[in-house]
């Protein structure tokens, strides 16, 4: 009796042994759908606890990625992504998510070429390729647009139709200039009988203060036959400020645009429309006509084109003028960074008779952008150079011709916090110098916030 005791102890302890040695089905192989969404940060959660046991299994790498995916963190899922594609490159779904991956990570060169990939292989399902083919065509078309109109911070998704996406965003923070005051106390007039120096009133100098902005941003992009798109996209912004009402902002801009393959590259037309009011009163409004052409060279886009805009000031009538000039510029995905470059020069013809005349102006700005801590910070360098054709002011600097550079810098963290939120912080800094000393401004802004995110 205790023989057969002792053996059925035995058996069993050889069967526990037996079943901790054997590790637990990894999960990926079976076709899993992904989870609902509010259940996909615990399924990441279980399927993290399986990391040590199944990273070598491409099933479960791919599927880990999609669920990273869905939960918009697209760094993470492109390590995992890659891996599983390493492991088994006929990994259709993998190859899909991969560039989902890498098109959010602004890398849309390689996610276009991905997609291509999956698109010529035979045993795709027809049912498939349309929406595959779909995507391609937004990816390419939001591409073209960055290169047109710098990046944006939208990004698109695929379906049926029209495709868009759009953000939400609220900020809080404190600025120093919030009027854009002068920089100096005082003013140096020219008069008949020698300069005077007179000192400006409190309400000319620069306040600080505590202030909100709301922005919200949304675009639209419809693909077309051939490669050919059209997009349509709005902008808005407003600053409140309870303490100096008198500085409160709205900012409106909307806009559309085609584009037209043409012999290696896309024929590129816009139109759009801008609006500011500050402290209650219309204070500018302008319309933009452009039109160039770019080409795809690798992961770059060199573009070249013509600026037209009609500028009017409702409040201040005299300054109204109209604008054209010739632009360039390069937008490129090199890995995870994003770089656009875009210099712009040409004449502002005044309409009347405007204090300094014509004016030649160019600008320059450089944006760049890469996930950093999982998250994404992005830089906005911008640089404008007026040079007026004839004098400002006769009490102004002895009558000089005025010139005004002014440099911006901006600076973005956002870091995810689900699938549509996100964390920010930002910071801008503005320099402006002038011969004419009214026109030197200097201002510094912190702002803290939360974005909401659609069309991922």
């Amino acid at each position: 009796m205790s023989l057969r005791i002792g053996l059925a102890a035995g058996l069993l302890a050889a069967l526990l042994l037996l079943s901790r040695a054997v590790p637990a089905a990894c999960p990926g192989d079976a076709g899993e759908p992904l989870p609902p969404a509010e259940k996909l940060q615990a399924a990441e959660e279980d399927l993290a606890r399986l990391a040590a046991e199944c990273s070598g299994k491409p099933g479960y790498l791919a599927y880990h990625g999609a669920i990273l995916n869905a939960l918009g963190r697209p760094d993470a899922a492109a390590v995992l992504l890659e891996q599983a594609l390493l492991l088994d490159p006929r990994r259709a779904g993998a190859q899909i998510d991969y560039a989902d991956a890498l098109a959010a990570l602004g890398d849309r060169a390689s996610a276009m070429a991905l997609l291509r990939d999956v698109l010529a292989r035979p045993d795709v399902p027809p049912a498939l390729r349309p929406q595959l083919e779909r995507r391609l065509t937004a990816m390419d078309a939001q591409s073209r647009f960055d290169a047109l109109a710098a990046l944006t911070n939208l990004r698109t998704w695929a379906g049926t139709g029209w495709q868009g996406a759009g953000t939400l965003t609220a900020k809080l923070g404190r600025d120093s200039n919030l009027n854009s005051a002068p920089a100096h106390d005082s003013l140096t007039l020219t008069l008949p009988g020698g300069e005077a120096v007179l000192a400006l009133a409190d309400r000319f100098r620069p306040r600080a203060g505590s202030a909100t902005l709301f922005e919200a941003n949304g675009q639209m992009i419809r693909p077309a036959d051939g490669g050919a798109a059209l997009q349509v996209y709005g902008d808005a912004r407003m600053r409140v400020t309870p303490a100096a009402s008198d500085t409160n902002y709205q900012q409106l801009q909307a806009g559309a645009a085609r584009s037209q393959p043409l012999s290696g590259g896309f024929a590129l037309f816009s139109i759009a429309a801008s609006q500011l009011r500050y402290g209650g009163s219309d204070l500018f409004r302008a319309l933009r006509l452009a039109a160039g052409r770019d080409w795809q060279m690798g992961g770059c886009r060199p573009s070249l084109g013509l600026d037209g805009e009609s500028r009017s000031f409702p409040t201040a009538g005299e300054l109204e003028g109209r604008f054209l000039g010739v632009r360039v510029g390069l937008s490129c995905s090199l890995g995870p960074d994003r770089l656009s470059v875009a210099l712009r020069g040409g004449q502002d013809a005044a309409r009347a008779d405007r204090p300094g005349g014509n004016q030649r102006q160019s600008d320059l700005r450089v944006l760049w952008s890469r996930p950093i801590g999982g998250g994404r910070l992005g830089a906005d360098l911008s640089w404008y150079r007026q040079q007026d054709a004839s004098g400002y002011s006769p009490v102004l600097a002895n009558g000089a011709s005025r010139r005004i550079d002014r440099t911006i810098l901006y600076l973005e963290y956002a870091y995810p916090v689900s699938a549509t939120w996100s964390v920010l912080a930002t910071l801008e800094a503005l320099g402006q110098r002038s011969n004419v000393e009214l026109f030197d401004v200097t201002g510094r802004a912190l702002y803290f916030g939360l974005r909401w995110t659609s069309g991922r």
